[in-house]
Order: C-alpha cells, then structure tokens, then sequence
C-alpha cells in the first residue's frame, strides 16, 4: 500500500491570555488516497495491508493457508484448490477463490483492475465484486482478453469488505485466472478538533472543609473495635480521610457476607456438541433454492473444528457434486432428510478421506439423463479412495448411472441397512482395487444393471479383494445379475435373497469383453436364488459360472436354496479356464429347464438335494 495524495495541513493559531492559557485549533485536513494494489502488498499474514485470501462457498468465507513453497494461499497448507497468489487465483469445484479488501476507515473507494483466464480453454470463470453482500459487478470470462469492471466511487465504513471472487462455473478445468485488483481508498474529512476549555483541569475545584467525603488515599483503614466483621475482600476499600467518625458496620455491605459463594457446576456437554447444522451455515429447508453452497462451507467448517455435519429435517437442493473428505454427514432420517441433485450429469455425493460417513438421508435426482458414457460424475454416492468409510440407512432413488460406487482402492468400508432403487447401472458397484468391504443388510431393486457387483479390470492394477456380501435383499426386476463376482479374490457372499432378476442371480465369471481378472477364493453359502433369468434370449440359469478368458478357481457353493428358475437351474462353462468349483448341502428346486449344465470344469458335488 502506498500513498498516492500530498498531505496539506492548515493551523490556525489563536492565542488568548485568558487565564494565561494558550488554545491551538487544528483546521480541517486534505484527505490522503491510500492505493492498495493486491499483487504489490501480497503478503505471507492475513490481514496485512487490508488483504485477505479466502474461500467462499455459498455464503460462508473462510481465510486460506499459506503455502510457502509456492508462495500462495491455498485450502490448506498441503493441498491444491482453491489458491491465490499475488496475480493469479484458481478455485475449486466446491469453493470460489477470494481475495478481500477491508476498509480502515470511513471515506470513498474507488475499485480497479482487469481480470482475464490464462489460456482461452475451459468454459470459462464468473468473476464477481461484491461489496458486503451486495453485488457491484459480474461476468463470465473464456479467454485471455481483460475486462476491467468501470465502477463509481463508493461510500465505505470502518470494517466494510470488499470481495474479488472467481467461480469455477461448471467445470474447474482449466480456470487460472489473472486478476490485479485495486482499492484507492480515500479517508472521509476530518472533523476539526474540539478547543480545549479555558479553565486549566489542573487546578482542582475547591472542596468544603466541613465535609467527610471519600478521597482515594493510601492510608491504611482505620479499624473500630465496635466490629468483628471481617472484610470479605482483599481489593482495597475506599478511606475517609481524617474523621473521628469509625467506619459503620451495622449494616454490611453484599462484600461482608459470610456466607461462602457456590460456583456453578459444569454444563454437562450437549449430545450434539460435536454437530454442526447445515442451518448455521446458511441452508434453508423446503425453500426449493439452492443449498450446495452452505453444505459445501460446512463440510469445510466442520473438518477444520472435528465436527460433523447434521443435516435437519426437510428437502435441500444440491447444484453440484458434494464432497465428504473426511467428514460425517448425519440426516434425521432417510424418510426425513431429502437431498435433491439438481444436475443429472453432476449430482454424486462423493466420499474420500478417512472415516468419512454418510447416513440418515435419502437422495435422489431430480431428473436423470442415458446412463451413456457411464460417467461417475452421475452416481448417486461415489467413494473416491477413501478408508474406513460408512454409508448406512442411506436411501438411493434415481441416478444416471450406478447407486452407490467404491473405486480408487478405497479400503475398510461398510456400505450398511441402505435401499438402492431405480438406478442407471449398478445398484452397488465394488471396483478398482478396493477391499476390506463390508456390504450388509441392504436393499437393492429395479436396477438398471446388476444389483451388487465386485469387478476387477485388469488396466486397475491389483483385484478387489476381501468382500463380504452378507444378508442383503435383491433383485425385484432388475436389468441384469443379482449378486455377481466379475474378477476378484476373496469373496464372501452369504445369507442373501435374489429374486426377480432379468440375468442369473449369482454370477461368478472372468470376461473378456470387460478385459476382466482371474476369480479365486469365493464364498457362497446359505442364500435364496428365486426365479432368476428371466430375460430371453439369454436364458441364463439362477446361478452361473462363466469364463471367457482368464482362470476360475476355488468357488464354493454351500448351503444355498435354489429354486424357481425361468429357465434352468444351475450352470457352469466357457472358453476359459475353470478349476474347482464345490457344491455342498445346496438345494435345488427346479420345474423348468436343465437342473444343472456342467460345461467346463472340476465339478465337486456333495450332500446336495436335487442335482
């Protein structure tokens, strides 16, 4: 900051005699214009030179943190988005990026600079100047020609914010913006000072002789003995100054009490000490507006304090994807809070971190597009790498494509107590190296693929691993398989209903069109298979093992009913190769069709009732 004014002081001087006191007036002053230029007075404190570097979601900022090693303010002091640095700002999909001017005074600003993208790629930043909460000025910006907002001088107080924002619109891709922004502030006139009295205050007024009043002397008190009061406060007690009179003590003060004070007993710490309500953040409930943005900011709040996010009764509106990163979402129940995606492409509730959590909410799209490219932008919940996550008493209805998606190796999950309904794809899709998951008591229908789905690509790296897929209920005329393993090793799936689906309803297999990996290590014990299969023409049996590439090896089937197929009962075959596959203590029940169509592999049949 700098100043850019001359300082011109007028004095006039006026001496009186009166009383032999001298009185010096100060005229009024010529105001100073201070610049503040935001890539000059770039600092490593907030604050310094009026600057601040934040993020803004909704109506929530919050200061950024500084980056020494790329000498820029950024979320946090090890991650990426948003930052800003002394030219240049670059936001989030979840948080604008902010450079705010605070007002040392009242005068007038006048507000400058040219803001711009550094490439022409992208679709482009909003760039917004508010003033307190009121918009001054704002525009879309797609390439590297300037706009320079034309504003009038403006009125400011002492403390009056000033906000320079980027918005990453749609999509983040590609949103470095430059911006230089610029406050010349002027400070509103000085008032002249008020002429000191003539009558010197150091002279002091007169007192009666005959009076007895208190005077603030440091001589001890003069104790009586007429009292055995004590004095209840160590804090010096105003002295009479010399009085033959003794100091009453007939009536006590509320400082002589005897009586011992109680001090208050600890509040106990509230149950929701550790919530903090989408409310307090600026959501609104059943308003039919926008609330992505108070979500967003307290979801940032809340990681930053430990807390977690409750979210109260009633319908919210989300316009993005929402992210958990490490943090714990709580609805008041999944038939009481409803969370409403207002974009079919880019509507998921995305988990990531460490014990994120999402539960007690129902979600659900507003409208849905074609499943087409499979984007993961359009799940309803995706987990994105994260560990020992949760996702209970969550109802799923309506997504583009999969209900509730775990990828990037994410580990230690419970996918628990949710109902999937009326997805795109995959009811619960298990990918990408992911294990150590826990898929218990759901319930899965109408999907518009499989219900439950361990997958392993082989260009993902390592196979998922360690799934139990326990006590769940599914089918109910989904589009495909019930409960499948598509590649993958150690798999449990036990105490399952599948009923009602269009494909088989336990599917073990290595596919070559998926370019899927080898099979090993699965469980299947004491599930119902009811009329599964349904579609023409493929026929498929309620349960099938198939492999057309690659290796299956070491499947158990143990204890499970079967019954009820549309066409036949149990198969096993393909062009690849199957090892040893195990029936133990099953039961068949079949009317229609083949009981059993062994192709390919090591049967083992033992104790079985109906084949």
């Amino acid at each position: 900051m700098k100043k850019i004014g001359l300082t011109a002081m007028a004095f006039v001087l006026g001496v009186s005699i009166t009383n032999s006191f001298v009185s010096v007036q100060n005229a009024q002053a010529v105001s100073v214009a201070s610049l503040y230029a935001a890539p000059q007075d770039f600092a490593v404190a907030q604050g310094q030179n009026q600057w601040f570097y934040q993020k803004r979601a909704g109506s929530v900022y919050s200061n950024l943190a500084y980056n020494a090693a790329e000498d820029r303010w950024q979320a946090a002091a090890n991650t990426g988005y948003p930052w800003v640095n002394k030219d240049a700002m670059h936001p989030s999909k979840d948080f604008d990026a902010v450079l705010k001017w605070v007002s040392p005074g009242k005068g007038t600003i006048t507000i400058g600079g040219t803001v711009k993208k550094g490439d022409s790629q992208g679709d482009g930043i909003l760039a917004t100047i508010k003033v307190d909460k009121t918009t001054l000025w704002s525009a879309i910006v797609k390439t590297t020609d300037g706009k320079t907002p034309a504003l009038k001088p403006i009125a400011v107080e002492k403390g009056t914010s000033v906000y320079f924002q980027v918005n990453s619109r749609t999509t983040m891709n590609n949103d470095h913006t430059l911006w230089d922004p610029t406050v010349s502030f002027t400070a509103a006139e000085a008032q002249p000072a008020t002429t000191p009295s003539v009558t010197p205050s150091a002279t002091p007024t007169a007192q009666p002789a005959a009076t007895a009043q208190p005077t603030a002397t440091a001589a001890p008190i003069a104790q009586t003995t007429a009292t055995a009061q004590p004095i209840a406060t160590a804090a010096p007690i105003a002295q009479t100054t010399a009085t033959s009179q003794p100091i009453a003590t007939a009536t006590p003060t509320a400082q002589t009490t005897a009586s011992p004070v109680a001090l208050p007993l600890a509040t106990p710490v509230p149950a929701d000490a550790y919530a903090l309500s989408v409310e307090s953040c600026g959501a609104v409930a059943n308003d039919g507006k926008d609330d992505y943005g108070a979500f967003a900011a307290c979801l940032d709040k809340a990681k930053s304090q430990g807390k977690y996010v409750a979210v109260p009764e009633g319908e919210y509106h989300l316009s993005k994807i929402l992210t958990l990163d490490g943090v714990k979402l709580i609805g008041a129940g999944m038939s009481k809070t409803t969370l409403i995606s207002t974009d079919p492409l880019n509507g998921s509730i995305d988990l990531k971190g460490n014990n994120a959590k999402l539960s007690n909410v129902k979600h659900v799209y507003q409208t849905t597009v074609a499943r087409g490219n499979g984007s993961n932008e359009k799940n309803s919940i995706t987990v994105r790498g994260a560990t020992n996550f949760t996702i209970d008493h969550v109802y799923v209805y309506k997504s583009s494509t999969a209900g509730i998606l775990v990828q990037g190796a994410s580990k230690g999950g419970t996918i628990t107590n949710n109902t999937v309904d009326s997805t795109g794809a995959d009811g619960i899709h298990i990918t990408d190296g992911s294990s150590d998951i826990l898929i218990e008591d759901n319930t899965v229908k109408a999907t518009g693929d499989d219900t439950i789905a361990v997958v392993s690509y082989a260009q993902d790296g390592p196979a998922v691993h360690d799934v139990t897929i326990r006590g769940n209920d599914v089918g109910y005329l989904s589009k495909a398989r019930g409960i499948t393993v598509v590649g993958g090793t150690d798999v449990l799936i036990e105490g399952n209903s599948v009923k009602d689906t269009q494909m088989a309803g336990i599917y073990i297999a290595c596919e070559g069109s998926y370019n899927t990996v080898n099979v090993d290590r699965i469980t299947v014990k004491n599930n119902t298979v009811d009329h599964a299969g349904i579609h023409e023409p493929e026929n498929h049996p309620n349960v099938l093992v198939y492999a057309s590439q690659g290796v299956i090896d070491n499947v158990t089937f143990t204890g499970n009913t079967i019954k009820n197929a549309a066409h036949r009962g149990i198969g096993v075959w393909g062009d690849g190769q199957i090892k040893d596959i195990y029936f133990t203590g099953n039961t068949l029940i079949n009317t229609v069709g083949a009981n059993t169509t062994f192709k390919a592999g090591t049967i083992h049949l033992s104790d079985n009732t109906g084949f």
